[in-house]
């Protein structure tokens, strides 16, 4: 059976995204600010068969050591501005009634308890449509000058408070209430069970919470689980509690291996291999001809100034690229924070100049560079899923606005359907459901969080 494939449409709360989407001929991002800008592309994605609107988040905009920023950061919009994508969801799904959603916060930047309240609502008003993507957070220079943490946090302790963070929040989804707490009797004056809402005690390395959890259960009660990271602490954060991974590898060879570790590790941690979904990134340029697609990939390729790609890079990794040598290589650099980044760029045992990956990060972000005529691009998915059991893509989009998706959704996502590699009618019901193909919108069995359910 041909294997059937998730798509995301990868975006972020900004009008440049992470390359310079923004100033290309095509983009149309000037109203980012607005619900209307959103809703259009929600419509976009969700008509095109795409599963979720993927929504990654940026707390920060990157800054060296001191604070000083390179002057690309604010001229170019490398991750400045910036705006809060939790609070699209609401309006998003109210524009569309099957799209889902999944938004990025940070374990390191915000705490427990209101994150769980934030997403537990965002599960109720979008009827389960939501996930949450798990970072810890690469920009810790944000961290400690915008949000008055008093320094970087080491990346693997990072790891450590991130598994805290989840284990209280499912204590909070999973515990607190019991699924008939809720009574509603007028006659008795009765709207919950009292015997049935649970006291949660918690007192950690990190956090400390003793009390009741304010919101009530929502359809998947824990909201479906995402991860990106790929340092040895990211993947056995991931094989424990992730639902589904974000990667980022070019080479097919190297994704291949990540897929197959990964579902190891969940099998490791006593879970169903086939429980853990791994998704790419990708940019895919279309063209009527092969040469119209490599010239519309080179237009884009331009668009990105090597400027904005260190000011890029150095948000990610706190490395600022620009104070070593073109020839430099990434063995001279060392960073206790945007680690798995630094992996991506890694060729082997051969370690890139600074050239090579300013020049990789103005050809799209990492990840597979698929280009040609839709049934060449469609060849080339097939080939990449078939090579590395990848479970789907998050496509980047070339250039920037509503309508970026739209040529990959005419003239790809046809022949996928028709190859059998997209369902012929696209999937509904909760985030869980459609993604991992259960029929229940709550945790699997197996997943470490029903632990937390002792009631």
């Amino acid at each position: 059976m041909t294997k059937q494939i998730l798509l995301g449409g990868f975006e972020e709360f900004t009008p440049n995204f992470i390359s310079n989407a923004w100033a290309h001929e095509l983009s149309d991002t000037r109203d980012f600010a607005t619900l209307a800008h959103w809703q259009r592309t929600a419509r976009e994605l969700d008509a095109g068969g795409f599963d979720f609107l993927f929504l990654a988040e940026a707390i920060g905009y990157p800054m060296r050591e001191d604070g000083t920023v390179p002057e690309a950061v604010v001229r170019e919009a490398v991750q400045i501005p910036v705006h809060d994508p939790m609070l699209l969801i609401s309006g998003l799904a109210a524009t569309v009634e099957r799209l889902g959603f999944i938004v990025t916060t940070s374990t390191t930047a915000h705490h427990p308890n209101l994150n769980a309240r934030a997403f537990t609502t965002l599960d109720h008003l979008t009827n389960g449509r939501i996930g949450w993507n798990i970072v810890t957070s690469d920009n810790q220079m944000a961290l400690t000058r915008l949000l008055g943490q008093r320094g970087i946090t080491p990346h693997d302790e990072r790891y450590r408070r991130a598994t805290e963070f989840v284990e209280l929040s499912l204590k909070l989804w999973e515990g607190g209430w019991e699924d008939d707490a809720v009574v509603y009797d007028k006659a008795t004056h009765t709207f919950a069970d009292p015997d049935k809402v649970h006291r949660i005690t918690h007192h950690g390395e990190h956090f400390d919470l003793d009390g009741y959890f304010t919101a009530t259960p929502s359809p998947q009660r824990t909201p479906f689980l995402l991860q990106a990271g790929t340092s040895p602490a990211g993947r056995a954060f991931a094989g424990r509690f992730a639902e589904c991974v974000f990667i980022q590898d070019r080479d097919v060879a190297g994704a291949a291996r990540n897929v197959a570790d990964l579902r190891a590790r969940a099998r490791a941690n006593g879970r169903d291999g086939n429980d853990l979904k791994v998704l790419v990134s990708a940019s895919v340029v279309v063209g009527s001809t092969e040469e119209e697609a490599a010239r519309r990939r080179a237009d884009v390729d331009a668009s990105v100034t090597r400027a904005s790609a260190a000011a890029l890079f150095l948000g990610w990794s706190g490395v600022d690229l620009t104070a070593f040598p073109l020839e430099a290589t990434l063995r001279d650099v060392q960073t206790e924070v945007g680690q798995s980044m630094l992996g991506v760029f890694q060729k082997g045992d051969r370690s890139p100049t600074v050239a090579e990956i300013l020049d990789d990060l103005t050809t799209s972000i990492p990840g597979p560079r698929i280009t040609g005529t839709p049934e060449s691009c469609a060849d080339q998915i097939e080939r990449i899923v078939a090579e590395t059991d990848l479970d789907g893509f998050l496509v980047e989009h070339t250039h920037g606005g509503p309508l970026a998706h739209r040529p990959f959704i005419e003239h790809v996502v046809p022949l996928l359907r028709r190859r059998g590699l997209v369902p012929a009618e696209p999937r509904t019901g909760s985030m869980r459901r459609r993604v991992l193909g259960h029929d229940s919108d709550r945790l699997p069995a197996t997943h470490p969080g029903q632990a937390f359910r002792t009631w």
